[in-house]
C-alpha cells in the first residue's frame, strides 16, 4: 500500500502541472472505488479550476472551486499524468510475485477507473488493479468531509506532532509497537515498509508491547517516524511491486531499507540475518542483534 511519502511524491509531482487547470470533462467507470454515483463527476467538476492539491495522511485532496475530490490510491492505486507530446507505454511490468502491474504513461485500460480531462489534451488517470482504492466528493461547504479524517491521528511533521501528545497516547496501551504505529489514529501516514524502518533507527523490536517500552525507547520511535518518512520522500518513495510516481517512474527508498523486505539477508550495521515474524497479520523485518527482544 502506498504510504506517506508515496502519496506525498505523487502530490508533489502533480501539484505544479494541474494547478490552476480547468477541468474539461471526466471519464468514469461503474467500479466499487467510487463511493457515491460516479454520475455525479460528470455532473459536477467539469469547468471548475484545480485550485491545490494537498495531502492528509494517505489520501489525495483535489481542491476545486466548488468541490473537494479526494482519492485514497488503497493496495494498488496509480495517479498519473497522460501528456498528448509523449508517446504512451504499450507495455505493463508485471511483479514476478505478486503479478501486480506498474507502468510509464500509458493509455487507458480496463484498470483505469476514472480521468480528469484538461483543454491544453492533458489528462490525470487513476488506475487501480485491485480496486481496493477510493474516491469521494463532497461540496466545498460540506462538513461531513471532516468525518473522514476525524480518527487520523496528527500528521508527522506538523506542529500537532508532539512528544508529549504521542507518549500521552502511548500510555500504557498492552498492544505491540508494530501494531500501534500501523495505527493511523496515533499517527497519520505510517505503513508497513516505514513501520520497520523507524523500529530499526530506534533499536526497539517489533513486538514487544507498549507497556514495557522505556521512556529513552519512546523518545527514540517518535524521533525516528518523522526521520524515516522524510528520507522516504526525499528519495521519491519506494517500489516493491506497483508504485510509482505521477510521472510513472519507479521511486528509490527500497535501495535505502535495512530491514524491510530482506529477510535472509546481512544486517547493514552488525551483520546479523535479518529475520521476519507476523506482528498483527503483517509480515514483520527485523535485526536480532540491533532490535534485541
Amino acid at each position: 500500500m502506498p504510504e506517506l511519502p508515496e502519496v506525498e511524491t505523487i502530490r508533489r509531482g502533480l501539484l505544479p502541472k494541474i494547478k490552476g487547470q480547468r477541468i474539461d470533462g471526466v471519464t468514469a467507470d461503474g467500479s466499487k472505488v467510487f463511493q457515491m454515483d460516479p454520475e455525479l463527476l460528470g455532473l459536477h467538476i467539469p469547468g471548475q479550476v484545480i485550485c491545490d492539491l494537498r495531502r492528509r495522511a494517505k489520501y489525495l485532496i483535489f481542491e476545486l472551486e466548488r468541490h473537494r475530490l479526494i482519492v485514497h490510491l488503497g493496495m494498488t492505486g496509480q495517479l498519473t499524468l497522460r501528456n498528448p507530446g509523449t508517446r504512451d507505454s504499450n507495455r505493463f511490468l508485471r511483479h514476478p510475485v505478486t503479478g501486480l502491474q506498474r507502468t510509464r504513461q500509458h493509455a487507458p485500460d480496463r484498470h483505469t477507473h476514472f480521468q480528469i480531462h484538461f483543454a491544453t489534451g492533458t489528462s490525470v488517470f487513476f488506475r487501480d488493479v485491485r480496486k481496493f482504492g477510493k474516491v469521494y466528493l463532497f461540496d466545498i461547504s460540506d462538513e461531513s468531509v471532516e468525518i473522514l479524517f476525524s480518527r487520523l491521528g496528527p500528521e508527522p511533521f506538523s506542529e500537532s506532532y508532539t512528544l508529549k501528545g504521542f507518549l500521552e497516547k502511548m500510555g500504557t496501551r498492552k498492544l505491540r509497537i508494530k501494531s500501534l504505529l500501523l495505527d493511523q489514529g496515533f499517527v497519520a501516514g505510517v505503513g508497513n515498509i516505514y513501520a520497520d524502518e523507524a523500529l530499526f533507527q530506534a533499536g526497539v523490536y517489533p513486538g514487544r508491547r507498549v507497556r514495557y517500552l522505556r521512556k529513552y525507547e519512546k523518545v527514540r520511535i517518535f524521533e525516528a517516524v518523522p526521520d524515516v518518512l522524510r528520507k522516504g520522500i526525499v528519495a521519491g518513495g519506494t517500489t516493491i511491486s506497483d508504485f510509482v510516481d505521477s510521472d510513472g517512474a519507479v521511486g528509490g527508498f527500497q535501495e535505502q531499507l535495512n530491514v524491510y523486505g530482506r529477510e535472509g539477508q546481512r544486517c547493514y550495521r552488525c551483520d546479523s540475518v535479518i529475520l521476519k515474524i507476523i506482528v498483527g497479520q503483517r509480515g514483520t523485518h527485523y535485526c536480532p542483534a540491533c532490535q534485541k527482544r
